[in-house]
């Protein structure tokens, strides 16, 4: 009894397993496939996806590094400007003080000659009145201007001569 075969049991068995690998196959089997192909894709979107933006982080990076690197070559430029505009402001500062010192230093000599001229005009007309009051003392009489005049020249001549 227990071990007894049936046909009709093993027929409806085996009708009943195919039913059932049927029923698995349309009811889990794709759906269990579609939805791995369908993960499978994802992650392969996923992938490239991250590949792209890996290859889009590297571009940026190569963008930034070639900014820093312009904004230094500026920034070296603008230094290296600077320190030549300082130079040539020191220059013109230098040349400038040489200058007023050299027009300083003519008008000072001008000056100088100026009042040496002045003094010796001085000196030579006291010395032709000390003269000409000792000449008079001397001769004993008072002189003419016409007198006085010729005894100053003669004297004047005299002194420059002598120098």
């Amino acid at each position: 009894m227990y071990l007894d075969i049936n046909p009709s049991t093993i027929i409806f068995a085996i009708i009943n397993f195919c039913i059932l690998v049927v029923g698995l196959k349309v009811f889990l089997y794709k759906p269990v496939c579609n939805m791995l192909d369908s993960r499978k894709e994802e992650v392969a979107n996923n992938l490239n996806s991250a590949e792209e933006a890996k290859l889009e982080a590297q571009k940026l990076k190569d963008e930034y590094a070639a900014q820093l690197q312009n904004a230094r070559s500026e920034a070296q430029e603008i230094i290296n400007q600077a320190a030549k505009i300082g130079e040539q402001t020191k220059a013109d500062i230098v040349s400038e003080a040489r200058e007023e010192a050299a027009r300083l230093t003519a008008k000072a000599q001008a000056e100088i000659a100026r009042e040496k001229t002045e003094a010796l005009n001085e000196i030579r007309n006291e010395i032709a009145d000390l003269a000409v009051l000792a000449a008079s003392k001397v001769v004993g009489k008072t002189i003419d201007v016409a007198d006085h005049q010729n005894m100053v020249n003669n004297f004047v001549k005299e002194v420059g001569e002598a120098k």
